[in-house]
């Protein structure tokens, strides 16, 4: 089995609603995304999947993340931005896309930061 990571990064704000602490007012991150894919198989020249792939296939999924006020983003202007919700949003919207990439690789988690020492994996 083969597994690759890479991790990505944005800057944005948030603020949680119906909670009773510092994270109720408006604050910023800066917000790390690790992507984790694995397979048995790799291609021709020995790759389970491009990095270059992955890079695309994130950024379409969180580049309009960067610099923005996350509640005011879909479905996050519905739901709490929580370093969860953040983390589960990602891993459903690469969900189907890794495969299309390569048939023989899977998105095994998401993994989102809001600081050095504090992060939520989400996986299925």
């Amino acid at each position: 089995m083969y597994q690759i990571c890479k991790t990505y990064s944005f800057e944005a704000a948030h603020q949680l609603r119906n909670y009773e602490g510092d994270c109720a007012r408006l604050h910023g991150h800066h917000w790390e995304v690790s992507v984790c894919i694995e397979g048995q198989e790799l291609d021709a020249i020995g790759m389970l999947l491009d990095f270059g792939d992955v890079k695309v296939a994130i950024q379409a999924t969180i580049g309009h993340y960067d610099h923005n006020f996350l509640n005011e983003i879909p479905p996050f202007d519905e739901i709490n931005p929580t370093a969860e919700l953040i983390a589960r949003t990602i891993f459903r919207a690469l969900h189907d896309r890794i495969p299309q990439l390569a048939a023989t690789a899977r998105l095994v988690y998401v993994q989102v930061g809001e600081s050095p020492t504090a992060w939520a994996r989400y996986w299925e």
